[in-house]
């Protein structure tokens, strides 16, 4: 019980260091939207997100107008470190200016060092000549596709594609598509539901996924205004593997199960039932993509335990097969 104790402690104080680099001509919104993301992420008690502002000159003038101070690129590191790279207002990035020059040389010298290198919109062009896409997925603003599969002839240049990963490099089509790229990361370090729970505090009613392009269940039907319901919504995502039964959550918010279900129905245009099955679903596709997990596996996580009744339920949600799901996964992250 005491190394359990120990062990969660350590979880909940786990700092990461997000090194946001910007340069002159900031297009401040890919800055912005994924910052904020981290920031609200903050709001719980997984891992903490410790922002580093940095750049090849002290004094950063966004597009709008807006003057930034930052420290210089630092010689060392923190230890467990990202990078996040904002992208640049403009046709083109040029790359002959010496504060790009300066931050190629020293993205070259230093992402070796970082878990993540995570690029928003023309910033992927930086990564390429940083050299760091050869051979790797990628994608960026439409608009700069044709440079940077010119720039790096090696990599596939993905199009209609918000974001992509590919290992621990990520870059995403540039300015909203940020901020759907960095809660799909801190899906995959803090959870889906503190993922579901910012993009709730952002109001973002369509939250977009690398693998989905259907609305995310933990944010559809939730358009109401009865809190006695969204309580109840937020209970089932707390934990959609628990087989929760309507009298335990009628007791929530003290009526019958019958009102209840009433209510539920009336608010959300969707049974209890149906909502929470909808969770278990999308929570499932979500571990398939994690290739430790067999597919027995992810039908027990989500609170089935006939495998069964899994395959059964998934083929009402779902056209294809949970194994095709996996193969996909295993595709995606090669």
């Amino acid at each position: 019980m005491k190394a359990e104790h120990l062990t969660r402690l350590e979880v909940a104080a786990e700092v990461i260091n997000v090194y946001v680099l910007l340069l002159p001509d900031l297009l401040l919104l890919d800055m912005a939207g994924p910052v904020e993301v981290f920031n609200f992420a903050n709001r719980s008690s997984g891992p903490q997100y410790k922002m580093h502002f940095i750049g090849p000159v002290p004094n950063i003038v966004s597009k709008i107008g807006l003057k930034l101070q930052v420290s210089p690129l630092p010689d060392t590191l923190a230890t467990n470190s990202w990078l996040l790279l904002p992208g640049l207002e403009g046709e083109s990035v040029n790359h002959s200016q010496l504060p790009v020059q300066q931050t190629i040389q020293w993205i070259d010298r230093h992402h070796q060092q970082f878990n993540k290198v995570i690029s928003v919109c023309a910033g992927t062009l930086l990564l390429g000549y940083s050299k760091l896409l050869h051979n790797k997925q990628c994608t960026t603003h439409h608009s700069h596709l044709a440079e940077l599969q010119q720039l790096v002839p090696s990599a596939k240049v993905l199009s209609n594609r918000l974001f992509v990963q590919d290992g621990n490099l990520y870059t995403s089509a540039g300015v909203t598509a940020g901020i759907d790229l960095a809660l799909h990361i801190v899906e995959q370090v803090s959870g889906i539901a503190c993922a579901a729970s910012i993009a709730k505090s952002l109001v973002l009613f369509s939250r977009r996924t690398i693998n989905d392009k259907a609305q995310s269940p933990w944010l559809t039907h939730r358009n109401h205004l009865h809190q006695g319901v969204h309580l109840i919504q937020d209970t089932l995502q707390s934990d959609p593997s628990r087989d929760w039964t309507m009298t335990e959550l009628a007791i929530i918010v003290h009526c019958s199960p019958r009102h209840l279900a009433r209510l539920f129905k009336a608010h959300t245009k969707i049974s209890c039932k149906s909502y929470l099955q909808n969770l278990r679903m999308s929570l499932a596709k979500q571990l398939l993509y994690e290739k430790t997990l067999s597919v027995e596996q992810v039908a027990l996580k989500v609170g089935f335990n006939d495998v069964r009744q899994f395959r059964r339920i998934w083929q009402q949600y779902n056209d294809v097969l949970p194994s095709s799901i996996k193969m996909l996964a295993a595709d995606t992250q090669r």
